[in-house]
């Protein structure tokens, strides 16, 4: 074995002890010493008190005075950081089923991934199946979907911009926008009413609306939104605008 794929090694064994550790100490209510920690864990007396070092030394861990270990004030902030992102935690899944089976359609929450806009959780059924394209983890036609417009939206021209050099705006259907003008027209539009929707741009004969989710400081971390036939949702596109915005305000309220 080379020296790289041996300090790899090393590297990722150190990675798993440190979490290992931090796993230990979370599920020790009183915290745990350096010698709790390297029996529980196997390792050296000199090992387990490196290791413990570094993750004071970053504030992952904190030193009582009687020599335990606690966690420390970094992992509080991962805390806040993971509540003030979006995912599709079994309360927001909750939610979304109710979505669903209020709106009587399928109901999709959209986080951002990196540069994407990606679907991260659907609620179906048998009587209100989803669109097929649109599993967990589709990313793509942000440009002709209600919640992509909704989310492309939360981003500057520049940043939409940057997002259309690099996956196009592709015409799905004849109704979809691919210029790139009428696209920051209508976002500007998304941006005062803080609603998306999309008639037949995606799909022949199916509409979207989405309502953006907010962390706590007001930032859009995402979008709720539900899909039916067009027709249908011309019937009754008020009561479906009231009752996604309502879900999207409740998923919100769930990150805090």
């Amino acid at each position: 074995m080379g020296d790289d794929a041996v300090a790899r090694d090393s590297g990722i064994r150190s990675a798993d002890r440190v979490l290992r550790i931090l796993d230990e100490i979370a599920a020790a209510p009183h915290g745990l010493t350096a010698a709790d920690v390297a029996h529980r864990l196997d390792l050296s007396t000199a090992t387990a008190y490196r290791l413990l070092g570094t993750l004071v030394a970053r504030d992952y861990l904190a030193r009582s005075a009687d020599a335990r270990y606690v966690l420390g004030r970094a992992v509080d902030g991962l805390g806040r950081a993971v509540r003030s992102q979006l995912v599709a935690t079994p309360e927001v899944r909750t939610l979304l089923s109710q979505l669903r089976d209020t709106a009587r359609a399928s109901a999709y929450l959209t986080v951002f991934r990196g540069d994407d806009i990606a679907v991260a959780h659907v609620a179906d059924s048998p009587a209100f199946p989803r669109i097929g394209q649109l599993h967990v983890g589709f990313a793509e036609a942000a440009h002709a979907t209600a919640f992509g417009k909704l989310m492309l939206a939360a981003r500057d021209d520049d940043g939409v911009r940057r997002y259309l050099e690099r996956s196009g705006a592709a015409a799905l259907t004849r109704h979809s926008i691919t210029d790139e003008r009428m696209l920051l027209a209508q976002l500007d539009e998304v941006r005062a009413l803080q609603i998306a929707i999309e008639v037949d741009e995606y799909m022949p004969h199916l509409a979207c609306i989405a309502a953006p989710v907010r962390a706590r400081s007001g930032r859009t971390v995402g979008a709720v939104s539900v899909s039916t036939s067009s027709d249908d949702f011309r019937s009754r596109a008020h009561d479906l605008e009231r009752t996604v915005r309502r879900a999207a305000w409740h998923v919100s309220s769930s990150l805090t």
